[in-house]
């Protein structure tokens, strides 16, 4: 906001980061914003207001994997997967 580059000031290994990464660059084969949602569909379970455990950087890494792994066998980018994903959650309830 004051200028500063926001990859100096934002968390770039966990949710955050990873958004802003997608928004700045949506063909980075690595970036992929895992959120609740995100969550809950890689485990096949709605959560609700359980804890998910997204704060530990090997969980949520685990999960990002499991988009990228996703997106390479279907030959997309793993931000388009949980893009889609994700609104194919939200819809559905």
């Amino acid at each position: 906001m004051a200028g500063t580059d926001p990859t100096e000031v934002l968390p770039m290994n966990i949710k955050t980061g990873c958004f802003y990464v997608c928004i700045a660059n949506p063909e980075d084969p690595q970036a992929v914003v895992i959120d609740r949602h995100a969550h809950d569909i890689a485990v096949s379970e709605i959560y609700g207001q359980r804890e998910r455990g997204l704060g530990a950087l090997g969980h949520y890494n685990l999960l990002a994997d499991c988009y990228r792994a996703a997106a390479q066998e279907i030959g997309e980018v793993p931000s388009k997967v949980q893009a889609v994903t994700w609104v194919a959650h939200i819809e559905r309830k």
